[in-house]
């Protein structure tokens, strides 16, 4: 049993094995998700990282927590964190292992100086997310140039005993002081909403956004795409660096995380 694992418990005799508990609240407020559920609010400041039927559904299914005291919690189980580890590293070439180190260094430089983002290239910088969310806990397939098929990233992981998918778009124009607008949010809802196995999408740019799809925040809050800038890519390098270093602690889920700081 590794230090991390050992944080996971089963007090209760849960068939499905032992786990952590987890805040189901976010810091990244949104006014349709600070209901009253079930006698409690979120605090001030933050909301519901769900919503009401999805709160429920998990209910029925036994994995919310509701202490004597304090809000509900979610159960993350080890079983399902295992279940997204990395692909077993035999199955790479020398080559690739030493790209996919390179970019792990990349990885750590970005969290230790965001500046440096702007030196690092588009498809690397696809390489570097790659590396990222593998650490993270997702499986993670990154496409091949010239043939994305409109995503650059396809991730993977259990939630709760059920598996999901979802697919990321990365823009990196820093050289061209260019954002993307409408037209890349719409492509990659069109992709997300015609795969019946793809929970949702997330359009990261390192650029930040057009006006357009600013103006237009509250109908994208309510498509199954969501938009990260390049505070979110930043973060993520972060929260790699630090479950690299053994710092990092899953507060929450792996969606939760992958969409927390988005639009």
């Amino acid at each position: 049993m590794t230090q991390s694992d050992a944080r996971y418990r089963n007090p209760d005799d849960d068939p499905r094995g032992r786990y952590v508990l987890v805040d189901i609240t976010s810091p990244f407020l949104r006014p349709t998700l600070t209901f009253e559920w079930r006698g409690h609010h979120p605090p001030e400041g933050r909301c519901w990282r769900y919503t009401a039927e999805r709160l429920e559904n998990l209910c029925d299914h036994g994995v919310i927590f509701f202490p004597t005291s304090g809000p509900p919690r979610l159960k993350q189980y080890l079983a399902d964190i295992n279940a997204t580890s990395d692909e077993d590293v035999h199955s790479l070439s020398r080559i690739e292992i030493i790209v996919r180190e390179a970019m792990r260094g990349l990885a750590k430089e970005v969290a230790r100086n965001p500046s440096a983002l702007d030196a690092i290239e588009w498809r690397d910088l696809e390489r570097i997310l790659r590396e990222v969310f593998n650490h993270l806990g997702f499986r993670t397939e990154l496409t091949r140039p010239g043939k994305d098929g409109g995503f650059d990233l396809r991730l993977t992981c259990i939630e709760n005993g059920q598996p999901l998918a979802f697919l990321v778009e990365v823009k990196h124009w820093i050289a061209h002081s260019k954002k993307p607008g409408l037209p890349a949010v719409s492509a990659l809802f069109d992709i997300v909403a015609s795969s019946a196995d793809i929970s949702s999408g997330l359009l990261l740019s390192s650029s930040g956004f057009a006006s357009s799809i600013l103006r237009g925040r509250s109908e994208i809050e309510q498509q199954p795409v969501r938009l990260g800038g390049r505070d979110k890519i930043i973060a993520l390098c972060q929260s790699y660096v630090e479950e690299r270093s053994g710092l990092w602690k899953p507060v929450v889920g792996l969606p939760e995380l992958l969409f927390d700081g988005t639009l």
